[in-house]
């Protein structure tokens, strides 16, 4: 998969709130802030898939919209992430997806990344579940305190639940250089709706970055347990 404009909202999650949708065989995987106090992530993850290939089986030319959401874990301390949801606004995908035992779901996505200037970009976010305005580059400052990218993007297995069962998908990719991106506004419907934070307290992420442009490769869902 060719993913472009990738934009990581994070914000920091009490421990206890998040444990709630982390399986008992994995490990919650904490930072901690200035105030010496452990924390929990959550983040939404945005992007344009450009172009997908398969080995498993053949595949019509799909080009789409996705967010997912995520909370960081361990599994044996290999960094991973639990999906808590996966929407995307191509009703193929979730078609497809269906068969694979992936929980991806329908829902309208409008993405907009456009110059704001020599150096910076403006990224417009809209779905049910998430509205950002984000920019990144230029003078917008960026989210304070910013976590190290890599313990965001360098997550190389996923685990999601379907039904009673939960599922692990093995990913590669380069590494991700993230853009520090700074929040004009940002609202996080469907993590509210999950009993994360609050309405206003989705409106204060912790951080944002941004990755313009990098290839994906993911094995099919296996059934961890």
């Amino acid at each position: 998969m060719l993913m472009r404009d990738m934009l990581f909202i994070n914000w920091a999650v009490d421990p206890a709130a998040a444990r709630r949708f982390v399986d008992p065989r994995l490990e919650l995987d904490t930072v901690i802030d200035s105030r010496g106090k452990s924390m929990a992530l959550a983040s939404a993850v945005c992007f344009r898939v450009e172009t997908v290939r398969s080995s498993v089986m053949p595949l019509p030319r799909l080009s789409f919209e996705q967010v997912n959401y995520r909370i960081y874990v361990k599994a044996e301390d290999v960094p991973s992430v639990v999906f808590l949801d996966m929407k995307v606004n191509s009703r193929m995908v979730t078609t497809l997806t269906s068969f694979l035992g992936v929980p991806v779901s329908y829902e309208d996505i409008e993405i907009k990344a456009e110059p704001a200037g020599p150096e910076s970009l403006r990224y417009i976010f809209e779905s049910t579940g998430l509205h950002a305005d984000v920019t990144v580059g230029g003078e917008a400052p960026a989210s304070d305190p910013a976590i190290e990218p890599p313990f965001i993007t360098q997550r190389l297995v996923g685990y999601a639940g379907a039904g009673d069962s939960v599922y692990r998908i093995d990913v590669e990719h380069p590494r991700l250089d993230g853009r520090p991106a700074g929040v004009a506004g940002v609202e996080a419907a469907t993590l509210v709706g999950l009993g994360l934070f609050t309405l206003e307290e989705s409106r204060r992420p912790h951080s944002a970055m941004y990755v313009q442009e990098a290839s994906f490769g993911t094995s099919a869902p296996t059934r961890a347990w």
